[in-house]
């Protein structure tokens, strides 16, 4: 059996460039992923970034003023829970519209399980496409 001709390993090379470069796009949308929610009482508003973490926390109307404790948790606990859900949602879509599937999700890739920030790192890449160097096969 041949081996691939040059013509179709130049197409594949080409072919994941062009994903390579897709994905290196979809991870800078993700990393400027900010979400803001307000509880479904109003009484919290959270603002989390595409990583789940919270950056922002206010209290609209000071409501809280007449909460008890325990109300005011369970408020702050829901608007970042439904933050974080959106924020999730938000780069779950922007990975999948590059060719990316979320990891751990059924069907996924080996590529898609690795660490998308490794993988995409441009002098990895780089360094994968150069041609290796002549290693000396002597002993010194």
């Amino acid at each position: 059996m041949n081996g691939p001709t040059g013509s179709e390993l130049q197409d594949a090379l080409a072919g994941f460039t062009k994903k390579h470069e897709s994905l290196l796009k979809a991870r800078e949308e993700m990393k400027a992923i900010s979400v803001t929610v307000r509880s479904k009482d109003g009484c919290v508003e959270a603002t989390v970034g595409a990583g789940g973490e919270a950056s922002g926390l206010r209290f609209p109307d000071n409501k809280f003023k007449e909460m008890t404790g325990k109300a005011l948790a369970t408020s702050v606990l829901e608007a970042l829970s439904r933050a974080r859900a959106e924020a999730s949602a938000r780069a779950t879509a922007i990975l999948r519209a590059a060719g990316g599937s979320p990891p751990g999700e059924p069907g996924s890739s080996l590529l898609d399980r690795l660490d998308l920030d490794r993988l995409l790192d441009t002098k990895s890449f780089a360094d994968a496409l150069s041609p290796r160097r002549e290693e000396g096969t002597g002993r010194g």
